[in-house]
């Protein structure tokens, strides 16, 4: 469920430790089928920062969204594709360009593709256990 532009799923730390502890390999299926479940998000996300921003299509590249897996923490997260060059001069002419990206485009697509991704999450879990037999 988002809480917070997120999407929870409980026990996937102990779970994640778990398939650790099995393979290495268990685990490497495991981040690329969550970052797949991802995917969609990512990819409405792209789309709403395009249209609900203004001046995005000016500069799109800060509307091109990435996925990553926190092996350590067990959190599949997005973020913008491009970053800020730092405190150079310029580099702050948009302050509120996080939240904007935030509340505009990331949450509405988390919230636009929550049972698909939930969906995505069980049917992966499923396929590992069939797969390695647990």
């Amino acid at each position: 469920m988002p809480r917070g532009g997120r999407v929870e799923v409980r026990g996937a730390t102990a779970l994640y430790r778990s398939f650790k502890a099995i393979s290495d390999d268990l685990t490497s299926e495991l981040v690329e089928g969550l970052e797949e479940a991802a995917e969609p998000v990512k990819t409405t996300a792209t789309q709403l920062a395009l249209t609900r921003i203004r001046n995005m299509p000016r500069s799109p590249d800060w509307a091109e969204m990435r996925i990553g897996v926190s092996r350590r923490e067990a959190l599949v997260y997005m973020v913008p594709f491009s970053r800020g060059k730092g405190r150079g001069r310029g580099a702050r002419k948009r302050p509120n360009l996080a939240d904007l990206l935030s509340q505009r485009s990331m949450d509405p697509a988390l919230e636009q593709n929550e049972e698909r991704v939930t969906e995505k999450v069980e049917d992966l879990l499923d396929h590992l256990s069939r797969k390695h037999d647990f």
